[in-house]
């Protein structure tokens, strides 16, 4: 029954991702990753060190290898929390958080309308997210149904205006910013709590790693894409954090599998 709800939850994720999509206008291109200019440059002509099409083609690959690989990104995260029924070493302020780094970057890439593929993994890493909020509920006693049902407010309430056009381009310019001060809400917790414990408690390495592979690669189609500044800045600020958990959990493995045995 679990695993079918795992299951439930990666194909809601896939089919939102798509539904991203679907909205964003129609890009001319051939087998989806060549711009028609770049077919002609590298199929057509066989020019292989042409450069510019080789970074704007292997964007485009890695974009829709980050957008594939999200789907089943915190999988391992939520089959571990499942199987252990424990949330032990997980901070709730870093996942809360990290909601709102999700919702925002997608709505301030929906704002700015860039291509639906710089972001669409935020849809379904959005959706693991609050399944992982939900099962930190369920079995973290100390936290109230009423705590949950404040959280849950806060998170709409903040994010209703900004996903229905109430707020003003001004504030859209300062979202990005926020954004920055979110992930680094998000992961700082959970570095800090990791440091003090001497321990990564129920943190999944395979989620963690993809977590900063995503980042590592996201960053690189970013600098392909984009010359939003402050759109860089917020993927190298998230690669540099995620290697840091990812150095946590290679730092502290024997620890916890000292404390496992």
């Amino acid at each position: 029954m679990k695993y079918l709800a795992v299951l439930l939850i990666l194909y809601t994720s896939l089919l939102c991702t798509c539904q991203t999509k679907s909205t964003e206008k129609n890009e001319q291109t051939v087998f989806f990753v060549f711009s028609e200019e770049c077919y002609d440059r590298l199929i057509i002509q066989k020019d292989f060190l042409h450069i510019e099409c080789i970074k704007k083609t292997l964007s485009e690959i890695i974009s829709y290898s980050i957008v594939a690989l999200s789907v089943i990104l915190k999988a391992p995260q939520i089959f571990k929390i499942i199987q252990k029924s424990k949330v032990t070493g997980l901070s709730f302020d870093s996942i809360f958080f990290e909601l709102f780094v999700y919702s925002f970057s997608i709505a301030y890439n929906m704002h700015k309308q860039n291509p639906w593929k710089l972001y669409a993994e935020n849809v379904a890493i959005l959706i693991q997210t609050v399944i992982i909020v939900a099962l930190y509920k369920i079995y973290e006693k100390s936290f109230t149904l009423r705590q949950f049902y404040v959280r849950t407010a806060i998170f709409i309430g903040v994010n209703f205006p900004f996903f229905t056009g109430m707020v003003p381009n001004s504030v859209f310019n300062l979202a990005i910013i926020i954004n920055i001060c979110l992930i680094m809400f998000a992961r700082l917790p959970q570095i800090w709590s990791n440091f003090r414990n001497k321990d990564t408690g129920q943190l999944a390495f395979i989620t963690v790693f993809l977590q900063f592979a995503g980042a590592a690669a996201r960053c690189f189609t970013i600098l392909v894409s984009s010359t939003d500044g402050m759109l860089i800045l917020l993927n190298i600020i998230g690669v540099t954090l995620n290697f840091t958990l990812v150095f946590q959990m290679i730092t502290y493995w024997n620890s916890k599998k000292g404390k496992t045995d």
